[in-house]
């Protein structure tokens, strides 16, 4: 049922017999009573499939029209579905025929779109049975006593969120494919009613050309095939499924059997819209140049839960696959090289802490230097411990900088601290956040002066997590002259470590103990603990995807903390607080951040990406 912005559908295969339309309907029916007890909301069903796609010139004969329309009058009066059917069948008009998608609600046909691209090389021959619906002469058929919009349709529900079109199987494939202008009058999701037959690698290709079309116009593609009960006389159906959102494969099914087959996927409508708000093809669509399409109305139960077919992923950011982190750690290393290479330098200066921020900087520049034939040696690496500094970290940072043989010094930094505190007048006991600041200004100064000595760079660590929050000292370690991190959440940043295992095992003992360390900043002790403040990482990276990525409003990102991270209400409601009191307040200190690269879909970049003032009020609710 469709709630929360989400809308359950389902691509789906029944057992067909070739020509035995009645036969066909009623496992099109035993598929309907299986996606309505899964509360699906529109499925899908494969082309022509109620005669079956392979009957060739049988749809030349008058009797197999007469019992293909009397399966479908007796599936609209044995329709146990609420949602919408969207069936592949033939209709005759003025003795032409034409391949359709039939769309129907309960009792109702709400509209037949033809097909427009029939293909007719090697194993097809649609051009001698069938016309194209491109250019139709008519708009409406009779049939069963009601008149039936005929043609290129979008159908468009109550509240005008889920507007959706159809095209069949080559119409995907064409040059010009009406998807095009069916997304660019507004539709969010297009469903393909194909017959494709299998040969070997044509799966990868409807892949590539499904999720190119998705990812192109911001919207979901839902693409069913015939199963191999169809026909295995000169070929074998794919019974293909693929349910895309944005690009994104959300389910997919490719399994050749003789069996029925449902896929069923949710696709997040108010993602897809704010995507569109934020893409220029959009508002740049020309609308005086594309054809203006029909738009027929249809409803969508609505409930006040949603059903979710899988659940949502928690943690967004990271990637889930060896090649992207190897994207990731290139990336990084590339960035700095670049940037090196502009300047005419070769050193950089980095603080190292013993935190994973710190840490993924460190690994990051030996990377760079292993991938470009560098001296490790150029890479200037500082531990500033203070009073406030654990013992493990302090440990870690000294071992990481020795086994990865970079240059490295140790500068204690509390005498100067004490200093500067007495100096401004403070009594250097308290521990607020003078005291604090006074501490990550003075590493920050050092390193500075460092990189001056050397003809280097400072490497900054602060991570897009805490670029959001702004949990960084103004002018102390929110600022650097590069930012390696600012592209990485926290979330990845601790998976990208985990990562770099691999690469460097001669520190992965190392690695796991800094994993393993209570994230902290150390600025007034060892067990002032950074989530204790901020919040869960997990949490807030998860609130700045839906809020940045996916456009949520702060009452839906809510419901998901709810569902997928298991907090109760009132918790779910004081996090997501934080992190817009946080994000807004601290923009001021995003407006000066060093420049850094984009590696993921989202940037905080006050230069190319977040254009926010300073002094931006956070919005009520």
């Amino acid at each position: 049922m469709y709630s929360q912005g989400m809308i359950k559908v389902a691509a789906a295969s029944p057992i067909l017999k070739i020509g035995d339309a009645m036969h066909n309907v009623q496992e099109i029916i035993k598929c309907l009573n299986k996606v309505e007890q899964k509360k699906v909301d529109i499925v899908v069903f494969p082309e022509l499939c109620i005669c079956g796609y392979s009957v060739a010139d049988l749809v030349f004969q008058d009797y197999l029209y007469r019992d293909n329309l009397k399966a479908i009058e007796y599936l609209l009066n044995n329709n146990p579905f609420h949602g919408v059917v969207i069936v592949g069948t033939y209709f005759i008009e003025s003795d032409r025929i034409y391949n359709c998608c039939l769309v129907i609600q309960n009792n109702k046909i709400l509209g037949i779109v033809p097909k427009c691209y029939l293909p007719h090389t090697n194993e097809f021959y649609e051009a001698r049975w069938f016309v194209s619906g491109s250019n139709c002469p008519f708009n409406e058929i009779e049939l069963f006593g009601q008149k039936i919009p005929f043609g290129k349709l979008i159908f468009d529900n109550d509240d005008h969120l889920v507007q959706f079109g159809c095209e069949i199987c080559e119409d995907l494939w064409a040059p010009m494919s009406p998807h095009e202008t069916i997304y660019a009058n507004g539709a969010v999701l297009i469903f393909n009613a194909s017959a494709s037959p299998e040969v070997i690698g044509k799966g990868d290709k409807r892949r590539m050309i499904v999720q190119s079309a998705s990812y192109r116009c911001n919207g979901a593609y839902i693409y069913t095939s015939n199963s191999a009960s169809e026909s295995t006389s000169e070929v074998v159906f794919s019974n293909h499924k693929m349910i895309v959102e944005n690009g994104d494969i959300v389910s997919e099914s490719h399994n050749i059997q003789l069996d029925d087959d449902i896929l069923i996927g949710d696709i997040d409508i108010l993602k897809l819209h704010h995507l569109r708000k934020t893409n220029g093809w959009v508002k740049n669509i020309h609308r005086e140049n594309i054809e203006q399409l029909r738009k027929i109305s249809y409803s969508l139960s609505k409930t006040n839960d949603f059903v979710f077919a899988k659940e949502m992923d928690i943690l967004p950011f990271v990637p889930k696959n060896k090649e992207d982190f190897e994207h990731i750690i290139d990336m990084q290393a590339t960035s700095v090289k670049k940037r090196l290479d502009y300047i005419g330098i070769e050193k950089t200066v980095l603080g190292v802490s013993g935190g994973l921020d710190s840490t993924l900087a460190l690994l990051s520049l030996c990377h760079m230097c292993d991938k470009y034939h560098m001296s490790r040696k150029n890479i200037i690496a500082l531990t500033l411990p203070s009073s406030n500094n654990s013992s493990t970290t302090y440990q870690n940072s000294l071992e990481l900088m020795k086994r990865l043989h970079v240059e490295w010094n140790e500068i204690p930094i509390h005498e100067h601290v004490m200093k500067q505190l007495e100096t401004i007048g403070h009594d250097g006991k308290t521990k607020d956040v003078t005291y604090e600041n006074v501490q990550a200004r003075f590493r920050t100064f050092t390193l500075m002066n460092t990189a001056n000595l050397h003809h280097a760079i400072v490497i900054g660590t602060s991570d897009m997590s805490e670029v959001a929050l702004g949990w960084s000292t103004f002018n102390g370690d929110q600022m650097a002259m590069y930012g390696i991190n600012s592209g990485l959440p926290k979330t990845v940043i601790k998976a990208t470590v985990n990562y770099y295992k691999g690469i460097y095992p001669e520190v992965a003992d190392i690695l796991d103990s800094i994993l393993e360390t209570p994230i902290s900043p150390e600025l007034s002790g060892s067990n002032q603990l950074t989530e204790d403040i901020i919040g869960k990482y997990e949490i807030n990276d998860f609130i700045l995807y839906h809020f940045l990525v996916c456009g949520d409003s702060e009452a839906r990102i809510v419901y998901f903390l709810e569902r997928f991270l298991k907090l109760n209400k009132d918790d779910a409601i004081k996090c997501v607080d934080n992190f817009y009191q946080r994000f807004y307040h601290q923009q001021y200190k995003r407006l000066t951040m060093p420049e850094g690269v984009k590696i993921l879909n989202l940037s905080l970049s006050p230069r190319t990406e977040t254009r926010l003032n300073g002094d931006i009020y956070k919005p009520k609710n």
